[in-house]
Order: structure tokens, then C-alpha cells, then sequence
């Protein structure tokens, strides 16, 4: 009894037009609003030296919000440069998810925290709190003086760094985001801390000032599911509802629930094309890759195209619709995301970012095997 058993929709709606947008809106409580475009960042090649960069710059705050943090490399280097900037009075928060940062260097934040900087986790485990436990904090954000910020799949472990050049480093991609998108990855970090802490943070050294933006229409969902709404499952299926021509999902954790799978399957039997490129057996969770592929079979009877992504694990996270409209963000295509996890994503109505995920896809497929009728 926790979700309604199937979705219809009554009255006529497409793709971003005002009629799609007026009923995203009046579920999921996400405004409509204009940005600029995000940047996309391939792999840790591509998303380490510009948020190093955006931090070196820092005046007066960094935000950052994970789920995984663990030692390594990349932690040391981050944690040194976020001390370096704590030093010089930057104020420094971390966020981190305390099942996701399990195996977190605690020693190692220590001179962060002498210089200033603070170090929060979200929801530990504690008697009496049990039965919370197993909601996660899974957003993903980076701010950098509420001007400047990030977010996807990234988080702190030496499998990000690198190109995807072998097992031991991810396939990945993160968005870097100003202006007002960047505020609304500030709202996610800002209403997690505060559940965290009680802290509230206001004023113009965390929401500056910006020149309007009129590049791209938006919208962007702070998912906290409650026991009834699920906001990330509506989005997902209202963008499914509305292709007319192509559907292209990047998943790192691929396990379509039925109400998912129905519309997926409905639309590649119409004429849509329906691609989804997961993660191979290089998978840090094979025990959701088994439950994705039990519904191969019949995804693949009705047409929608499965392919397994080779070199190493795959986590991208995005969905292109048609062309034109793209979801990214900290999402999976799983039950986790749409109902239990605090999840951020962006919808952008924009074809130059569309044709860019798109280009990104079609580049990793020839790294992946097609899920062939015969062949599975």
C-alpha cells in the first residue's frame, strides 16, 4: 500500500509544453525556472580539476554533501585543499552519509576541523532510530560560495579519479552549474545540514546575487520521499509518458519497478526507441544487477534495448527524452531513489545538453554488449 498500483494520465499533455509542466509541477512542488546550461565532466579527468578549482577560489564558503567517502588519494588531496582553504577562513562544511562513509578516514579530518572546518554526518546509527537507518542521504552536491556547483554521480573514493581506463577506475559524469541552479543545489545541501545540525544558513554570503539567465527552462526536484509521495517516480514517468521518438537511460543501477517497466515496454511496442546502457559484471552491487536482469526477458521481448557497459563500473546517472529533455542528477533507476534515499535532480529542457548526453552514450555503446534476444 505504499505507492498507487499503476499511473494514468487524463488530459492531454507533451513534451515541456505548459499543460507537462503544470502537472510536474503540482506533484513534485518543483517550480519552473530559467538557468544557465549545465557543463558536463567526463570521468575523474574531467570533474577533479574544476572542482579543485572552483574550491581554490572559494571566499567565503564550500558545501559539500556525499554519500561515499573513503580513504585514499583523492581523499587526502581534497582534505588538504579544503583545510588550506579553512585556514584562510573559508567556511567549510562536509556532509557526509554515515552508511556511505563507513569506511571515512576519521583521524584524517581532524585538521580540517582544527582549522575550522566542519564535519557532519547524516543520521548514524543510534538505538532507537533504527527504523530510519535505512533511508540514506544520496544527493550529491558541491557549492563554492553559492555561485559555482556540481553534481551526479561523483563521490569521494580513488574509483572516480582516472579516465575509466581499466576496473579500478569509474565511468562517471558530474554537472557543473551556476547561478541559479547553483542556489538550487545550495537548497539541497542547506535542508540536509539543517536536518543534520539544526543549523539554518541564510544571507548573501550563501544565496549572492546573480544577472538573470534565460539559457535553458528547468526544473529542480529535492526529493525527501515520504511513505505516500514519491516525487522522483512521477518525474521519471510523466518524462517517459510524454517521448514520442526516443528514450535514452544511463543507469548505474539499473532495477525498473513495474510502473516503470509498463511504460518503458509501452513505449518501445509503439515505435519509441527505448535504449538503456547499465553497468557489466564490473558492478560494486551485484546483488542489484541480478535483480535488473530478471526483468531483461520481458524488456527485451517488447523491444527496449538493454546493452552492458564493458571496461569498468558504470555509474552515470541521466535520461534523455526525445531529444530535448534531459534528467540528471543523483537519482538511480531504482527503488532506493524513488522511496527511500534524499535524492537532487535537475530537468532541463534544452536540446544542446541533450545532444551531449546523447553523443556521450552513443560514444560508450561500442564498449558494451548489446542484451540480444539469443544472446540472453
Amino acid at each position: 500500500g505504499r505507492r498507487a498500483q499503476g499511473f494514468e494520465l487524463q488530459g492531454a499533455t507533451g513534451l515541456c509544453d505548459e499543460h507537462f509542466y503544470r502537472a510536474l509541477t503540482a506533484i513534485t512542488a518543483a517550480p519552473v525556472e530559467w538557468g544557465g546550461r549545465p557543463l558536463v565532466l567526463h570521468n575523474g579527468d574531467g570533474i577533479f580539476p574544476a572542482v579543485f578549482d572552483a574550491i581554490r577560489t572559494a571566499q567565503h564558503s564550500v558545501h559539500i554533501m556525499v554519500f561515499i567517502w573513503n580513504d585514499g588519494t583523492l581523499s587526502d588531496a581534497l582534505l588538504s585543499l579544503l583545510t588550506e582553504r579553512a585556514r584562510a577562513g573559508v567556511a567549510v562544511r562536509l556532509l557526509i552519509d554515515s552508511l556511505g562513509g563507513i569506511r571515512a578516514p576519521d583521524a584524517k579530518f581532524i585538521a580540517l576541523q582544527s582549522a575550522g572546518g566542519v564535519v557532519e554526518w547524516y543520521r548514524r546509527i543510534e538505538f532507537g532510530k533504527l527504523t530510519r537507518f535505512h533511508k540514506r542521504n544520496h544527493r550529491r552536491s558541491i557549492v563554492v560560495d553559492g555561485r559555482v556547483a556540481f553534481t551526479g554521480g561523483m563521490s569521494v573514493s580513488d574509483e572516480w579519479l582516472g579516465n575509466a581506463q581499466s576496473p579500478a577506475f569509474w565511468r562517471d559524469v558530474m554537472f557543473q552549474t551556476d547561478g541559479i541552479m547553483a542556489q538550487r543545489l545550495q537548497d539541497a545541501f542547506v535542508q540536509s545540514w539543517h536536518a543534520a545540525t539544526g543549523e539554518i544558513l541564510g544571507g548573501a554570503e550563501y544565496f549572492p546575487s546573480f544577472a538573470p539567465q534565460d539559457d535553458v527552462r528547468f526544473m529542480s526536484l529535492v526529493a525527501s520521499p515520504s511513505d505516500d509521495v514519491h516525487p522522483i517516480r512521477t518525474l521519471f514517468w510523466m518524462s517517459l509518458e510524454a517521448a514520442e521518438r526516443s528514450i535514452t537511460i544511463a543507469s548505474a543501477y539499473f532495477v525498473p519497478d513495474e510502473i516503470i517497466r509498463n511504460i518503458l515496454m509501452d513505449k518501445a511496442r509503439s515505435g519509441v526507441r527505448v535504449r538503456v546502457l547499465a553497468p557489466s559484471n564490473h558492478t560494486d552491487m551485484p546483488p542489484v544487477q541480478w535483480a535488473g536482469r530478471y526483468y531483461y526477458a520481458e524488456m527485451i521481448d517488447a523491444g527496449v534495448e538493454i546493452a552492458e557497459y564493458q571496461p569498468t563500473m558504470f555509474h552515470s546517472k541521466f535520461m534523455v527524452i526525445d531529444g530535448r529533455w534531459s534528467i540528471v542528477g543523483s537519482a538511480n533507476m531504482d527503488v532506493r531513489s524513488k522511496e527511500l534515499n534524499e535524492e537532487n535532480v535537475f530537468a532541463i529542457d534544452d536540446t544542446v545538453l541533450a545532444d551531449e548526453l546523447t553523443e556521450a552514450f552513443d560514444a560508450d555503446m561500442p564498449k558494451a554488449t548489446i542484451m540480444t534476444p539469443d544472446a540472453w
